[in-house]
């Protein structure tokens, strides 16, 4: 299933939970919240990253783990929906050992890091015990890959598009379970002298965590 499909079906569930939290709950939201939460991070291997790098696909991380933190506030409503404004960051790393991809006990462990910072425009369904949630930003993210024998390469950041979705849950009136669900589709970056090069391409974070207002 492609990112945009995923994100179709993550977005049509979020509205559905939107509208019965809407109906058992009409207290407004808030003014502001703040999010700590833990990424799970599906890296894939993509074989144009890598071979700029000089890298076998093969040998990359396919998963990382990281953190995603963030705070919005909340400036008017209208109807159901509350609007918000705010930022988050984001970061997560994974590695792949020589023993899972070479029987040689002095192979490379390979490194992909991901950082990534963005504005957010949000779109809150629900009240003031738990709200769902349709977010974006235009921002900035910095995605490395390379061998841990090595110095870490300086990388630049590439403009990225981030959205994606969630919901809290307040179990106590200032604390919530947080449920994050984004796409961080960075743009093209040209290899510049020996500044390697990155594709277009889109990494998705399952992030879930703590919220409180």
């Amino acid at each position: 299933m492609t990112s945009a499909r995923l994100f179709l079906v993550f977005a049509t569930l979020l509205l559905g939970h939107a509208s019965s939290s809407f109906a058992q709950n009409d207290e407004p939201i808030g003014r502001f919240v703040v999010d700590i939460r833990g990424s799970l991070v599906p890296f894939g291997k993509n074989e144009q990253l890598a071979t700029a790098r000089q890298l076998d696909p093969f040998v990359t991380p396919n998963l990382g783990l990281g953190f995603e933190a963030g705070a919005h506030v909340y400036v008017f409503s209208w109807r159901m929906i509350t609007v918000g404004l705010g930022a988050n960051i984001h970061g997560s790393l994974g590695d792949r050992h020589p023993a899972e991809t070479d029987p040689d006990p002095n192979g490379q462990t390979i490194r992909k890091k991901l950082t990534a910072v963005s504005p957010q425009l949000s779109f809150n369904f629900g009240g003031r015990n738990g709200w769902s949630y349709l977010s974006g930003g235009l921002g900035t993210s910095r995605l490395s890959l390379y061998s841990l024998d090595q110095t870490e390469p300086s990388q630049r950041r590439t403009r990225t598009l981030n959205y994606g979705g969630g919901a809290r849950w307040f179990v106590k009136e200032h604390l919530a379970f947080s449920l994050d669900l984004r796409f961080y589709a960075s743009k093209h970056l040209n290899q510049i002298g020996t500044a390697s090069g990155s594709p277009r391409m889109t990494i998705m974070a399952l992030s879930i965590g703590a919220s409180f207002k």
